[in-house]
């Protein structure tokens, strides 16, 4: 069903498939600076067409932050498992790393899907914040 790759989209695939799961906006400009430059990546491939339909991304320092980001599947193919294989790679990833004590992060908004891997809400203790530069 699916081919996985374990790298990063090309900037036109990243904006087109976040903006196929109504994920906020990111410029053209900032996808061609950061794509390449993260710790890890992953994407999924629809076997038949070889269309992306699937990605997530981490970010940090690779000892003691990694923030996994950009986890995205096509509505389309939601529900047919392309999340578990993705975050499978990345928390294999992270785990290869051989860092004790690293803090792993990610802004969750789908509710039971990321405490498969032992994510917890960091509520009340901390809160999650953003700033979208301009």
């Amino acid at each position: 069903m699916f081919i996985v790759e374990e790298n990063a989209p090309s900037p036109k695939e990243f904006l087109s498939l976040r903006k196929s799961a109504g994920m906020g906006a990111r410029s053209l400009e900032g996808a061609k600076k950061g794509l390449g430059n993260e710790l890890y990546a992953v994407k999924l491939l629809e076997y038949s067409t070889k269309k992306i339909v699937g990605m997530g991304r981490v970010v940090g320092d690779g000892g003691t932050v990694y923030h996994i980001c950009d986890m995205v599947i096509h509505p389309e193919w939601q529900r047919h498992g392309g999340g578990t294989i993705i975050m499978n790679l990345i928390m294999k990833y992270i785990s290869n790393q051989n860092t004790p004590d690293a803090y792993v992060n990610l802004m969750a908004d789908i509710e039971g899907f990321y405490e498969k891997w032992d994510f917890v809400k960091t509520s009340p203790t901390s809160e999650g914040m953003y700033l979208k530069s301009k």
